[in-house]
């Protein structure tokens, strides 16, 4: 696998992971029955939905600019979706909260944190395709 998406893929998976650990309770989470919700699995399959779209883009020859908008985009969407299923699972599966309980509580917790690690993602990701074309031009 070349360093570049490499990279990216890292990338999404810490920041995934993280955003996920910062805005999401721990408690109530056993290993066990929740393995396919934890924050690195669900931090891979964020990253391969992000590989996937970056060859897409690629093979297009999208500015770079617009790739890490358009990621950081979905990416953001992808997380907030993620607390609210990992908030269902660890927290609301014990009571009786309703749908819109439940977005009252996953949405002020994800505030901070998406807007933290999406700018992260997205001054990393316009940065990671320029690291080698420095180099190539001296």
């Amino acid at each position: 696998m070349p360093h570049k998406p490499l990279l990216l893929f890292l990338l999404t998976l810490f920041l995934t992971v993280l955003q996920i650990q910062w805005a999401s309770p721990a408690d109530g989470y056993v290993e066990e029955t929740l393995s396919v919700l934890s924050p690195e699995a669900l931090g891979v399959w964020a990253g391969v939905l992000l590989l996937f779209l970056q060859a897409v883009f690629a093979r297009r020859a999208m500015p770079v600019l617009r790739q890490a908008g358009i990621c950081t985009g979905l990416l953001a969407v992808y997380w907030l979706l993620a607390n609210y299923v990992t908030f269902d699972a660890r927290v609301a599966s014990w009571s009786t909260f309703s749908a819109r309980e439940i977005w009252a509580h996953v949405l002020p917790a994800s505030v901070a944190s998406i807007a933290v690690c999406g700018a992260m993602y997205f001054g990393l990701s316009c940065f990671i395709p320029r690291l080698g074309r420095a180099k190539k031009s001296r």
